[in-house]
């Protein structure tokens, strides 16, 4: 399939080979073959349409979506994107998985038990490599604040999608993720991130080491929590240029990327939890450094 011009012929049967196809895309490897992925639901297929238009491939409505939610059909009109009214057999059979090696996580169970709400549409993957995250990194702005945010052995895709709409909620100017994450644009990752994922630019494949570096170069103070450090976050003088490197859900950062990061802040715990998720410390510092910006 050529992902310029999609198949313009209708879909009437939840076995079709294009119905196959786009299914296939809950996989990491069919992703990458097809240079394409699933968005799923109204609100991601509105944030794809409307921030990311120069992805959009295709786009699928059933007609009850199409009613409630006339825009998605104008905003692919105005984007030049086929739109096309299908069965909600369809609608299942596309988002339809079966788990195993090939899927985000394996062993899991089937995402396509959560409801797209009639609505899926078809985008060109974004580029995924090393190079790609240190061109982002060098297109930044030279000068003035700025917040980035690194991803590292972050390996759960619900936890990268919501990690994702954390920092497109605190302002975040980049996402870089090493090559160790989970896929930000898996299904599941996207359906998480409820639309942030085309609201800032998302770059995954980076090297860990080379983009602190390629950080540092731009003037961004790399920045990781860590129990251990002894500097307090709320006490900390913060960069205007900070990029907060986030690590593992259960191991955190490796020793290697927390020595290279120029600036490790501990975030005090009052009760008895002995730390937090990557998620919720993530919360903390990002919003710390956008009410410091706000002063």
């Amino acid at each position: 399939m050529n992902p310029e011009r999609p198949d313009q012929s209708p879909i009437t049967s939840p076995r079709s080979e294009r119905v196959r196809r786009i299914a296939a895309l809950s996989g990491r490897s069919a992703r990458r073959k097809q240079g394409q992925l699933r968005v799923e639901g109204p609100q991601a297929v509105r944030s794809l349409l409307a921030h990311r238009p120069e992805l959009a491939l295709e786009l699928f409505l059933t007609a009850r979506a199409a009613e409630d939610h006339p825009e998605l059909a104008r905003l692919a009109a105005e984007a030049r994107v086929p739109a096309r009214e299908v069965d909600e057999t369809i609608i299942r059979a596309m988002t339809r998985e079966s788990g195993g090696e090939d899927q985000d996580r394996p062993g899991s169970a089937a995402e396509g038990a959560v409801s797209p709400q009639g609505a899926i549409a078809v985008a060109r993957l974004p580029e995924e490599s090393a190079d790609a995250a240190l061109a982002a990194v060098a297109a930044l702005p030279a000068e003035g604040p700025l917040t980035a945010v690194v991803l590292h052995q972050v390996r759960d895709p619900g936890n990268v999608g919501t990690l994702l709409r954390t920092a497109d909620a605190a302002g975040a100017d980049l996402v870089l993720l090493t090559r160790t994450s989970a896929d930000p644009f898996s299904p599941k990752a996207v359906r998480a991130a409820v639309g942030s994922t085309f609201h800032l630019p998302v770059i995954a494949g980076a090297d860990a080491p080379a983009l602190l570096d390629a950080l540092a170069g731009r003037g961004i103070t790399a920045a990781a929590t860590s129990g251990y450090a002894s500097t307090d976050l709320f006490e900390a003088e913060l960069p205007e240029r900070i990029a907060w490197v986030l690590g593992n859900e259960a191991r955190g950062l490796d020793e290697a990327t927390l020595a290279a990061a120029p600036l490790a802040v501990r975030i005090p715990l009052a009760g008895h939890a002995e730390s937090l998720n990557v998620h919720t410390a993530a919360t903390v510092c990002l919003f710390e450094t956008l009410r410091r910006r706000a002063r």
